[in-house]
């Protein structure tokens, strides 16, 4: 990890351990951060936010949602604001009744792919799998808001279009998005006209299911 990098970790982490916001306290009293070698686990760092801010997210235990905590590059670095993020996992998915995951996979050039051919044993060895399924999930963390994440998505997909269209038309091909929401996040979903676009160029449709969940924090009164 590089310098500016440990600096914006240190700051959160300084914030997770002793809170100098409300809200922050008001998380803590609610839900516990996960630890790992001693320290809260940061599960994702953003770097990439056009506004100045470092967002660093930490794992709640038991919970699919995280804790914000966003830092000020410059002129210092110190912790601006406090929030949570959704759980967010978001990937194409194709299935086919006739297919096998091979024939599926065949000419779609992307990786990682996973998924099962019909009539494959499922996992608890009782049942065999009555649809082909091929999976490309690109992202290792669900720390993610959505339209971060489908964008992120779409450009990966969007560097093979033929392929991709290729798909779509001898498989159910969709992108799935399943939403881990805190209890008080911003349920209200919005796709701009670009990403609209870009969607229907790739010939795909879009699943969103949510998921909400947790405690309210107290009110500090």
């Amino acid at each position: 990890m590089n310098t500016d990098i440990q600096k914006y970790a240190d700051v959160a982490i300084a914030e997770v351990l002793n809170p100098a916001l409300a809200v922050t306290r008001q998380y803590l009293e609610t839900y516990e951060i996960a630890f790992e070698n001693g320290k809260p686990t940061i599960e994702r760092l953003d770097l990439n936010r056009s506004d100045n801010l470092v967002a660093v997210y930490f794992p709640f235990k038991n919970e699919r949602f995280f804790l914000q905590v966003n830092v000020t590059k410059a002129p210092v670095v110190k912790v601006d604001f406090v929030w949570t993020e959704n759980g967010t996992s978001t990937y194409l998915t194709a299935v086919s009744d006739e297919l096998t995951f091979t024939e599926l996979s065949h000419g779609f050039p992307f990786q990682p792919l996973t998924g099962w051919s019909k009539g494959d044993t499922k996992k608890d060895g009782k049942s065999q799998y009555t649809f082909s399924r091929l999976k490309f999930n690109i992202f290792n963390s669900e720390a993610y808001d959505l339209n971060q994440q489908l964008d992120l998505l779409l450009n990966e997909l969007e560097k093979d279009v033929k392929s991709v269209k290729r798909l779509t038309e001898k498989a159910s091909t969709i992108i799935v998005v399943c939403r881990h929401q805190y209890i008080s996040g911003n349920a209200g979903i919005h796709f701009d006209i670009q990403t609209i676009n870009r969607l229907s160029n790739l010939n795909i449709g879009i699943d969103i299911d949510t998921y909400i969940s947790g405690n309210a924090i107290k009110d500090p009164r």
